[in-house]
């Protein structure tokens, strides 16, 4: 029997213990009877009190009952009293199968646990790289690759209608680069299309999905996502599999399935998003992803690097196709003779949305113009001229050219204006390459 405690004892409770036994050997005086007991401590009221501690509790000590002082105690009785105690805890380490027995992992606190330490190894990651698929805006599916760093600094591609696109982004800049039979299948067309055939173009307005796909992917916004899922409680499956051979936990939640390793540090292996995402909380991933994910290190991490700056460099003559220039008025060619002629111009701005779209914008035009004039057909000069207009803002310019045309004959002076907006301006440009150095070639935060 117990002494009342929840955790047993290895003595006997108050009450008479066994009697002796019958004896053995020659007759003689019956025994002297017992002394009487000591009296008993009068035993504590309500629920036992241990002091605090942390970690999983353990067993109290064994209470040292009356009956251990007595002498003459039969082995019977004290091998009875190992039996009564060893089914409750063994020796107190916690191994057996009674109330001091470990308890079994709670799976939904482990998801949890897994969750927030993903979210800790990405958000420690300086570059994500990610290959699979999403759905464009089509509903069709096409592949994809993305390498990022948080604040959305990335590279790669994806194939539509049977082309290549190159992806670049930055903190917040979408451009797309393709030939020039993908542009004209989007409706380009003109001197627009010779203009960005294999050239770096603003895709904000006219690719939407550009911005679906690399924002909810950045690792900063997959963290998000990653602590977002612990916070909202139990996922709503948790299986086991793996991912190129690692074990992992697949956690199915409202923000996505997550493919975490089952080993430490706990790492996001895969990615996929959920057919009913969260209504509220972080981006949501795009429709259709299902991506693995992979952290950029060493040699791959210098090669990202590399080729991200000289993309940046390559961003001088990235244009902006939501801008169009028209000449104003007549051009006018005064003075104009047999040694040279000036060539007037004025040109007027038109800034849309998208293609198609109407006109809307307040944002300045950086404006690269050239104005070539040719004698009887011969190009005798170019001149050329970086301008920051108003959204619809007019400029005049003016090109001299000089020449030696022959008195006997006419002659036939024309001007051709020629102009493009950049994407990227030469002071956006130096803070882009200076941001890009400081957050991901020297490792601070993007």
């Amino acid at each position: 029997m117990t002494d009342g405690t929840p955790w047993g004892g290895g003595g006997w409770g108050p009450g008479h213990g066994t009697g002796g036994g019958t004896g053995g050997g020659g007759f003689g005086p019956p025994p002297p009877p017992a002394p009487p007991y000591p009296p008993q401590p009068q035993a504590h009221q309500g629920a036992p009190w241990y002091p605090p501690h942390h970690g999983y509790p353990t067993p109290p000590p064994r209470r040292r009952g009356p009956l251990l002082a007595v002498a003459g105690l039969a082995t019977a009785a004290l091998v009875a009293g190992l039996l009564i105690w060893a089914p409750w805890g063994g020796d107190g380490s916690g191994d057996g199968d009674g109330p001091s027995a470990t308890a079994p992992k709670d799976p939904a606190a482990e998801a949890e646990r897994m969750l927030r330490e993903a979210a800790e190894t990405m958000s420690d990651t300086q570059v994500v790289a990610y290959r699979g698929d999403f759905a464009l805006d089509s509903g069709a599916s096409t592949p994809f690759d993305l390498q990022t760093t948080p604040g959305g600094w990335g590279r790669g591609s994806l194939q539509d209608q049977g082309a290549t696109v190159r992806l670049l982004t930055t903190d917040d800049h979408r451009l797309t680069k393709a030939g020039k039979a993908y542009w004209k299948d989007r409706g380009y067309a003109g001197d627009l299309l010779d203009r960005i055939d294999g050239r770096w173009m603003d895709s904000s307005a006219d690719l939407p999905e550009i911005d679906d796909l690399t924002t909810p992917l950045d690792p900063a916004n997959v963290s998000d996502l990653l602590r977002d899922a612990a916070d909202r409680g139990r996922p709503d499956a948790i299986t086991s599999s793996t991912v190129s051979g690692r074990p992992v936990k697949v956690l199915t939640t409202a923000n996505g399935r997550f493919w975490i390793s089952d080993s430490v540090p706990r790492t996001l292996l895969r990615l996929a998003a959920d057919d009913s995402p969260a209504a509220s909380g972080p981006l949501p991933l795009p429709d259709g992803l299902d991506t693995t994910v992979g952290a950029l290190t060493g040699a791959d991490r210098e090669t990202f690097t590399t080729a991200y700056d000289r993309d940046l460099s390559a961003l001088k003559s990235a244009v902006d196709p939501a801008v169009n220039f028209s000449t104003t008025g007549k051009a006018r060619f005064s003075p104009c003779g047999n040694s040279s002629c000036t060539a007037r111009f004025t040109l007027q701005n038109s800034v849309y949305e998208g293609l198609g779209d109407v006109e809307a914008s307040d944002e300045p035009v950086y404006a690269e113009i050239s104005i070539a004039i040719t004698l009887d057909g011969r190009k005798v000069k170019t001149c050329t001229f970086q301008r920051k207009m108003e959204p619809s803002g007019t400029v005049s310019l003016t090109c001299t050219a000089t020449y030696s045309a022959a008195t006997t004959k006419n002659h036939t002076v024309r001007g051709l204006p020629d102009a493009w907006a950049r994407a990227v301006p030469d002071p956006e440009l130096a803070r882009l390459r200076a941001d890009f150095a400081k957050g991901v070639v020297d490792g601070q935060a993007a």
